[in-house]
């Protein structure tokens, strides 16, 4: 019988042990440890992001909220999208995973982070809850969900397209700039395709997260504020205070850039409704073009081609 190594089944047996230890052993390489660490506590208040496109009444949205004495609303962050996008680097993600922190754990440190900067604002103003306005989130707000989640809430103001595009096309913001130029450089119909698409971004979120999403109208609010004011606080789970409405006669902080300047220095309600039919009919054709669609989802009234 021959002895040769590869008939002996011992020598076989060695071999294959041998082989499925350093393929195990290179496996175990490959792995990481899984990093438990200490969850952050979930907010004690839910957070409120006051949400609506460019010029649609956020600032007066915003005053009101701020005036009452359990918020405190800065101008406007912006820090939230440029601390998340973390999130969206594949590479980066890739390393927080060889090194056994899951994606839950680096949200709740962002989470953390971020709310580290509204508390701390809150507690300089005497105040216990937080609202945020800023209207470039209304590109992000998956993003939203995803850091605070079932705890945030939304409310939502919409304002006239007409209207807003009007306001929009008179304003300095790199925002609009991609739309204008889609549209070949003329202002009112790229202010109205980029309030169209940003409506659209805002009533697909509300559809989907309908309970946590609180519909208001500009013209509603500025016009009979009241009531209007007192379903916003009924749904952020507030008791009435009637100095919101007041919101003139308070302190807030401003931040020249950071807001609707005009609506910043209002003495009280002071309603802009309609100023699109100073518009010649060939730009409000061009608008509606661009915003007729989303217009008659939320339910305005087009004008006639007369």
């Amino acid at each position: 019988m021959s002895n040769d190594g590869n008939s002996n089944p011992l020598k076989q047996i060695d071999r294959i042990a041998r082989r499925w230890v350093s393929q195990l052993l290179a496996e175990m390489r490959r792995t990481r440890r899984e990093i438990v660490v200490a969850e952050s506590t979930s907010p004690s208040e839910p957070p409120i992001f006051l949400t609506g496109v460019h010029r649609s009444g956020t600032t007066l949205l915003r005053l009101i909220v701020d005036s009452h004495s359990r918020f405190a609303c800065p101008p406007e962050s912006f820090f939230l999208t440029p601390l998340a996008s973390v999130l969206d680097d594949a590479k980066a993600m890739e390393g927080f995973e060889a090194m056994g922190f899951s994606r839950e754990h680096v949200i709740a440190r962002i989470r953390e982070s971020a709310s580290y900067f509204f508390d701390n604002y809150c507690a300089a103003r005497h105040k216990p809850r937080w609202a945020d306005k800023t209207p470039s989130y209304v590109s992000h707000l998956a993003r939203l969900e995803e850091l605070y989640g079932p705890a945030c809430l939304y409310p939502m103001i919409y304002r006239h397209g007409l209207d807003a595009s009007c306001s929009i096309a008179e304003m300095p913001n790199r925002d609009i700039t991609p739309f204008v130029e889609a549209c070949k450089g003329d202002a009112h119909a790229g202010a109205a395709r980029y309030w169209s698409t940003q409506c659209e971004k805002m009533l697909g979120f509300q559809a989907a997260h309908p309970d946590r999403c609180h519909e208001i109208r500009y013209e509603q609010l500025a016009s009979d504020p009241e009531p209007t004011v007192r379903g916003l606080f009924e749904f952020l789970g507030e008791a009435w205070e009637p100095e919101v409405l007041r919101f003139h006669e308070q302190e807030h902080d401003e931040w020249i850039g950071l807001q609707d300047e005009k609506a910043a220095r209002s003495r009280g309600f002071s309603p802009s409704i309609g100023n699109w039919r100073e518009q010649p009919r060939d730009v409000i054709e061009r608008m509606l073009a661009e915003a007729g669609e989303t217009m008659t989802r939320l339910g305005y009234d087009l004008p006639s081609s007369d």
